[in-house]
This record gives structure tokens, sequence and C-alpha cells, in this order.
């Protein structure tokens, strides 16, 4: 194992920092806690929607080269402006920049690009998750990094497990990887490091069984019939209120 490709995300100092931005709940993290730790082969992510952790992960993004849009490293795909642009950026390693940035949101239309720099694939005969999955069992290596903003979208939870083995391998031949996520399976990735960002804009170093969506998950099945109950009860009364 060669070092890592980065080793932190900092705000610039003295940077003009847009004022939805400030507002944004995991940048309001990144600021207090003058930076987000990634010195781990394999950090996650995770916190509510809205919390911020895909502008985040785009904003790493950019900092270490990638197109917004996602892509290959050497991607060309047509550049998205980033609100985090120059106004934080990431404290690098020794090693040569290569890697793939997967954009939920963007995936199809970069996909089309892959197809092209790969003769006889079309992703795009194959499913949301199934593409994900062909990229990562494919393209990804020991050489690279990887950035990935929530990959098990479209995947069922067994194929959730496959991608948990395939990212494992993958880093322990000596990539990096920074993924969003909200998947109880691959927040279980042995030896990542675990971010949770709140609404509140705090930053949490935790374990899986203390992350939010691992607690849901547990308590939801200790009671399926109960809470599905429950939350069909309270939408209910919610709707009936004048």
């Amino acid at each position: 194992m060669s070092g890592l490709f980065v080793h932190s995300y900092l705000p610039v100092p003295r940077a003009r920092v847009p004022s939805w931005v400030a507002q944004v709940p995991a940048f309001r993290a990144l600021q207090h806690r003058g930076r987000i730790p990634l010195r781990q082969q394999i950090t996650c992510l995770t916190g509510e929607n809205g919390v911020g952790k895909s502008t985040l992960l785009e904003g790493i993004a950019v900092s270490c080269g990638f197109n917004s849009a996602g892509g290959a490293f050497t991607s060309q795909v047509r550049e998205r402006e980033n609100p985090l642009r120059g106004v934080a950026a990431v404290a690098r390693g020794n090693r040569a920049m290569e890697g793939y940035f997967l954009r939920a949101e963007s995936h199809f239309s970069v996909a089309g690009r892959y197809n092209r720099d790969h003769a006889g694939v079309d992703l795009h005969r194959l499913s949301h998750g199934e593409s994900v999955l062909h990229i990562v069992q494919e393209s990804f290596h020991a050489q690279g990094l990887y950035l990935l903003d929530e990959p098990e979208s479209g995947l069922s939870l067994i194929r959730q497990m496959t991608l948990l083995a395939e990212l494992h391998q993958v880093a322990a031949a000596g990539a990096q990887i920074i993924l969003v996520t909200h998947s109880p399976v691959l927040l279980a990735l042995p030896g990542a490091r675990i971010l949770e960002f709140t609404t509140e804009g705090d930053m949490l170093e935790l374990e899986l069984e203390q992350t939010t969506s691992h607690r849901a998950l547990r308590d939801f099945l200790a009671d399926t019939r109960g809470i599905a109950d429950y939350m069909v009860e309270v939408t209910r009364a919610c709707l009936l209120k004048p």
C-alpha cells in the first residue's frame, strides 16, 4: 500500500463563502471542526437527507480535479459549477491522482462517455444499480481514488452486500474510497471510518451500531408491524388535520 490520495478536507482561510452554503449543516460542521479527516482507506459519510453530504463529496471531488458531473478522473463531461469550489480544499497525499467520481444524479448521462471508452459495453442496457456494479467490478483497481454518492441506489439488499465485498476488496488492495451512504450494509464496510453529519451542523465519528441508519433499521426489524402501523396512523392523522 502506497499511502493515501487525500488526508483531509479543509476550509480555505478568508474565502468568500456564499450565504446559502454557510447554512448547509455539513459545511457548518466543516467550518466548526476545521477539517474533515480522510486518513482512512475507507471513509463513509452519512446523515439525514438535506444535511449536505453530497454537496460536500462533490466539493472534495472538484478539489481533487475530478469533473463535477462525475466520471473517470480524465473524463471530459461538461462541468457543473460547485458552490464549494475555492472555499474548501483537500490536503493531498503523495499518490498520482486517478480514479472515479460516481454521482447518482448524473450517472446515466456520464454512462454514455463510459460506453464510448469501453468497446462492447452499453451501461444504458443495464439497470441503474447493475451499471454501478459493472463500473466497480470492471474499472475500480488498487491505484485509484473512488468517490461514490449513494452507490446503493437501485440495488437490492443482496446486491448491496455484493457491492460491500467489491469495495472492501479494492480498498484492501490499496485504493482509497470515500462514499456517501444511507445504507447500513455499506456502513458495515470493515475498517471504515464513519462520519455522521447532523441537521444541527455537527459531525460525529461513530461506530456502525451508533449510526442513525443502523439504529432505525434495528428498531424497525425488532417491531416491524408495530412501527409500520404507527407510521401509517401518524401520516393519516396529519392528512386529516384541518
